[in-house]
């Protein structure tokens, strides 16, 4: 989850844990073992342990044992598009691709709604090898419709943002 969704499309998708203890130990540890960096919330109705809690209860996905936690993909709109309880990156990266290509705003290349400065920093970033993109930057990157994302889709970015 860590490398494959949070650092892959930062900028497009927000990552959270929620976690079902009030130990900070325990919470600590997890996060440590498994290089975490995306926000883990605690769920205050948990009584800790492995027994679920507020959180747990509203989104119940019967598991047959399994100690995997649950997975949801929320649009934009909030609507589940995606939940399992078991790991399934490939499926989670099908079902981010397909929301976030629908969506595709060209020059809005980290998907914050605005078409800036930071947009053109991205472009120069992916030129000079600096950023690997995503889909979804690349698609977003590709301004001329020449099939390569180059110092003419600068051009044309800073075009878009001084309004020429």
């Amino acid at each position: 989850m860590e490398t494959a969704i949070w650092q892959e499309y930062d900028g497009n998708v927000q990552v959270i844990g929620i976690i079902n203890t009030a130990s900070n130990n325990q919470l600590t540890n997890f996060v440590e073992q498994n290089s975490i960096t995306f926000p883990i919330l605690f769920d205050p109705g948990s009584p800790g342990g492995v027994q679920g809690g507020d959180t747990y209860d509203l989104f119940y996905l019967p598991n047959d044992g399994s100690p995997y936690p649950r997975d949801f993909i929320i649009d934009q709109n909030g609507i589940f598009q995606y939940a399992n309880n078991e790991i399934d990156t490939e499926w989670m990266l099908y079902e981010l691709d397909g929301l976030l290509s629908n969506n595709i705003v060209l020059g809005d290349i980290n998907y914050d709604g605005l078409i800036n400065i930071v947009d053109v920093i991205m472009i120069v970033n992916i030129i000079i090898g600096e950023l690997l993109p995503t889909e979804y930057q690349s698609s977003a990157s590709e301004l001329n419709g020449d099939g390569e994302i180059n110092v003419v889709d600068v051009i044309v970015i800073v075009n878009m943002i001084l309004g020429n």
